[in-house]
């Protein structure tokens, strides 16, 4: 058992944020995996948040990957693993994850070190998949681990001088964690390529300039920043969160003819619920309360809808 949790939880309304806590730097390791699998395990069952902010303290983000544990996991095997058995190993492991006993018969082989891989992915993916906004405030250096996490989170925001970037490459290993591909989707093939094969770093501009992050703040507003930003997209329907995230992370690679269907369905399944209803009924009001109808009118009636609120009509 590790000697401290590595990743500290405090509620605040319908806001959870959790703080990467493993000093002296935040380096991603199993018992961190672990920690992060159980938490997204939770929060798929919590009612009472609607948003999660990720972030280290001080100056320190999750820096990269815990080197010693892939240092062990890369002596497990002596030889190279032809990439057709690669394929079933991660078939393996990706079941490995779903099952709690088969975890733990595995925590007492030699191939312990390769489990929270699984755990990651698996971890990720059901964060895309929660109908919970997951935000990330990036406050530290954020490579390799550090920023395949980031970009798994729906919102990043960084402070104006931190870098970013998967090198992995300078260690001649590929950037996994579903990393490579949030990235090639995020800021198109050839881009990508030239990060991944480089293994540059980006300062807080050039990675909002490629699309890696949403904003960047000066260091000494980003908690404010994302903590305000967190309390209002977590008045949002966990409905519409889940089905607007369900056309970005799985629809978008389908073919198009796929994807419509996938998002038809979405629409009729969001714009049925009776909190949508409510809000369509509010804004129509709105606008039939107002003979003229000049911009102003238009951006007050979905500023109040996008705070929480309900445009009045009297």
């Amino acid at each position: 058992m590790h000697d401290q949790p590595r990743l500290l939880t405090q509620q605040d309304g319908r806001v959870l944020t959790v703080t990467f806590n493993h000093p002296p730097r935040p380096f991603f390791d199993p018992p961190m995996a672990i920690e992060l699998d159980e938490l997204t395990r939770k929060l798929r069952r919590d009612k009472t948040i609607g948003a999660v902010v990720f972030t280290g303290t001080d100056d320190t983000y999750l820096t990269h990957l815990d080197m010693p544990s892939l240092a062990r996991a890369c002596q497990v095997l002596p030889f190279r693993v032809p990439y057709p058995a690669a394929r079933a190993a991660a078939v393996a492991s990706n079941l490995a994850a779903r099952s709690a006993g088969f975890q733990r018969l595995l925590q007492r082989t030699a191939a312990a070190d390769f489990v929270f891989e699984a755990n990651t992915y698996a971890a990720l993916r059901r964060m895309n998949a929660m109908d919970k906004v997951f935000l990330t405030a990036i406050n530290g250096l954020a490579l390799g681990a550090g920023c395949v996490f980031a970009l798994a989170c729906d919102i990043r925001v960084v402070a104006d001088d931190v870098q970013i970037g998967l090198p992995e490459s300078a260690l001649d290993i590929l950037a996994a964690g579903g990393g490579s591909q949030r990235l090639v989707r995020m800021v198109g093939a050839g881009r990508a390529l030239g990060m991944l094969l480089e293994g540059e770093f980006l300062t807080a501009e050039a990675a909002h300039r490629y699309g890696l992050v949403h904003r960047v703040v000066a260091r000494s507003d980003l908690a404010q920043e994302v903590a305000d930003l967190a309390q209002r997209l977590a008045t949002r329907s966990p409905l519409i969160n889940r089905e607007i995230k369900r056309m970005v992370y799985r629809a978008a690679d389908r073919r198009f003819a796929q994807a419509t269907r996938i998002e038809a369905a979405s629409l009729i399944t969001t714009a049925t619920s009776g909190r949508a209803r409510q809000k369509i009924r509010a804004y129509h009001d709105w606008l039939a309360a107002h003979p003229e109808l000049p911009d102003a009118v238009i951006e007050t009636g979905f500023e109040v809808l996008r705070s929480g609120g309900m445009p009045a009509t009297r």
